[in-house]
């Protein structure tokens, strides 16, 4: 999930939420709220929760506010 690090890249970001929003990797839009696309409260503590778990740095209140994958990618992945 993340390098030794703990930090998250783009295609896993991506394949974690497809995977928690039980669709496609394909259906997944990357500059269109999660929300509108199947997120709730619950899988995106399970997403912070299993992101945390592996070392990266997520925290469930940035991701909330902006809940696009573009937005976490620019978030999370380290630059």
């Amino acid at each position: 999930m993340t390098d030794n690090n703990g930090t998250l890249d783009r295609a896993q970001i991506f394949a974690d939420t497809a995977r928690v929003l039980d669709v496609e990797l394909d259906e997944l839009v990357a500059d269109v709220s999660l929300v509108d696309q199947g997120l709730d409260s619950v899988r995106l503590m399970a997403l912070v929760e299993e992101w945390r778990s592996a070392g990266a740095d997520v925290d469930f209140v940035t991701l909330a506010s902006t809940p696009v994958l573009d937005n976490w990618v620019d978030e999370l992945v380290a630059k």
